[in-house]
């Protein structure tokens, strides 16, 4: 019996050294071939005791780091842009209108105040049932207040045919003085894309007269545009119409004031 057990004995330990043989040959194929995975991984896997916990950790960590950056490569491919917008303002040959340099009443524009839900990078859209949407992806290109003040300035130039209007705080009050001041507040200047965008301020209108000023208008006007598409082009250009809108009503009011 024991004869029979130390034939079976050297059987198993001439496969074992056969077995390690064969495993020494394919790690050094894999490191004639260039690979740069296998080795490592087999060395690792090679780990007896205590080093085996730990060579299957650093394999685990090698495994994560290479599917780590490789899902960081894909993902730049993939990411939205990021769009930005503004407002235009009238165009003064369309509108049959010229601006006389250094001529014109002198009108003050503020201030303009917007509220908060809209005053912000994004640009913001509603539904049907009165949801806000905030678009991570379409940005004003400048805070809305700021641009809307700036197209509001630049119609009311043209529509008024003057150059001569400051921008509120009036830093140059006592140097030009005010013969009439807009003040506006943007209730609401939204829209829901592919349907229709509004605007709902309310406005108004100061004049200065003998260093005494009146309240000479107030109004809570509301416009809309209808939206051929969902786009934000659209939507956009849908808008600055609708500041378009608002700078007439403003503009005819002070012509009736103006005489």
């Amino acid at each position: 019996m024991r004869l029979d057990n130390s034939c079976e004995v050297g059987v198993h330990r001439a496969k074992m050294q056969c077995h390690s043989e064969r495993s020494e040959e394919s790690i050094e194929i894999f490191k004639t071939k260039g690979f740069f995975v296998v080795p490592p991984m087999a060395r690792l896997l090679r780990m007896t005791g205590k080093n085996r916990f730990t060579g299957w950790t650093l394999a685990g960590t090698f495994l994560i780091v290479c599917l780590v950056l490789l899902g960081g490569c894909l993902g730049k491919g993939t990411q939205k842009p990021t769009e930005f917008y503004l407002l235009r303002p009238l165009n003064a040959s369309m509108e049959g209108q010229g601006v006389a340099a250094g001529e014109g009443i002198v009108l003050g524009i503020g201030p303009v105040r917007v509220r908060d839900y809209l005053n912000r990078p994004q640009i913001v859209t509603r539904t049907s049932t009165n949801e806000i949407k905030v678009h991570d992806f379409q940005y004003w290109g400048e805070p809305l207040s700021t641009n809307f003040t700036a197209i509001l300035v630049q119609n009311l130039s043209v529509l008024l045919s003057t150059e001569r209007i400051l921008i509120f705080p009036y830093r140059s009050k006592q140097e030009l003085p005010l013969e009439y001041q807009v003040v506006v507040d943007v209730l609401r200047f939204d829209g829901e894309p592919g349907v229709e965008a509004s605007l709902l301020v309310q406005y108004y209108i100061l004049e200065f007269e003998e260093n005494e000023r009146r309240k000479i208008v107030t109004k809570q006007p509301s416009f809309s545009r209808p939206l051929a598409d969902k786009s934000f082009e659209t939507l956009v250009a849908a808008m600055s119409e609708l500041v378009a809108d608002l700078s007439r009503d403003i503009a005819e009011k002070i012509k009736g004031a103006s005489g």
